[in-house]
């Protein structure tokens, strides 16, 4: 059936239901059914919501997600997105608008927006979408919410563990599965950046054998932040395996550094190899995590915040 007929069969049932009201009143019914609204609920559409952040906790955290229909990922400007306790004593919290954050390769986007979590347990994201039509579209994404993130959290100084840099290996490919490293992410750990006293962006990923494709843009984002910013603050990209120039794309041979046990990454549930990029002040304190791709928009509001 076509929408046009579908919008005229809904007139008639309308107009259908007003002269059977008005034949009632005519018989002596009761008088406050014409006071009474007739209520239509908008049918909505189902689509899939993709979270791509899952390491979330009790306080503020980023939340990423993407959204699909049967056909496509949906890159509609504006959403609205509504949090739910889901909890015994559930609550519904107010609405907010996630930014849109369209990803330089393709035609993929995720929607981007800070969320405050006042307790743990599990959540739901209601999120609305109009359509072209004026028809609504609803994603529920559920999530979990935990009392500490497994990763560094926001505020926190990070952990110390060392990271590989072009003085212990004799070939850059050790150092990442990058085709072509630029040498500049490589050349001092994060304890050594930290004690420049300069704020330092850190990317952990594994370019060429990651299981998602955004690794490589994630890392080649970073590079071009880079080129923009090393005079300002500090640049490091830890590759996610220990010995990338032994894998050539068997991840069967692939072994963790143990900088991404020491950080918490193989504590998530699921986690395969998904990057992170952590933005750390002049006093060594988070104050940006990312989790999953970030663009490199994004990525400069976070700069902003320590470069001011």
């Amino acid at each position: 059936m076509d929408s046009n007929m579908k919008r005229f069969l809904f007139g008639m049932g309308i107009a259908l239901n007003l002269i059977a009201v008005a034949c009632n009143i005519g018989n002596g019914a009761d008088r406050e059914l014409v006071a009474k609204p007739i209520i239509v609920e908008t049918p909505k559409n189902e689509l899939n919501g993709i979270l791509a952040t899952k390491d979330l906790m009790v306080g503020m955290n980023r939340v990423a997600f993407l959204l699909a229909n049967s056909k496509a990922l949906i890159t509609t400007p504006t959403v609205s997105l509504k949090p739910i306790y889901l909890g015994a004593a559930a609550s519904v919290w107010q609405a907010v608008t996630p930014e849109l954050y369209m990803w330089p390769f393709g035609s993929r986007a995720s929607y981007v927006t800070e969320l405050f979590f006042d307790r743990s347990g599990d959540w739901q994201l209601d999120v609305e979408v109009e359509e072209e039509d004026g028809s609504i579209s609803l994603a529920r994404i559920l999530l979990h919410v935990q009392e500490a993130s497994v990763t560094p959290s926001l505020g926190t100084v990070p952990p110390t563990a060392l990271n590989k840099t072009i003085r212990d290996v004799d070939d850059m490919q050790e150092l990442t599965t990058r085709s072509t490293p630029d040498r500049d992410l490589y050349v001092m750990t994060i304890a050594e950046a930290l004690e420049t006293e300069q704020p330092l962006l850190v990317v952990f990923a594994s370019p060429a054998v990651c299981t998602s494709p955004t690794c490589g843009p994630q890392v080649e984002t970073v590079e071009e932040l880079k080129d923009q910013y090393k005079s300002r603050m500090n640049f490091i990209h830890v590759e996610v395996y220990d010995n990338p120039g032994k894998i050539q794309g068997d991840l069967s041979r692939a072994k963790f550094a143990p900088i991404i046990d020491t950080w918490g990454f193989t504590q998530l549930e699921g986690y395969r190899n998904e990057s992170f990029v952590f933005i750390i002040d002049g006093d060594g304190r988070i104050t940006s995590k990312y989790e999953g791709f970030a663009t490199k928009r994004e990525l400069e509001k976070g700069l902003e915040e320590v470069l001011d």
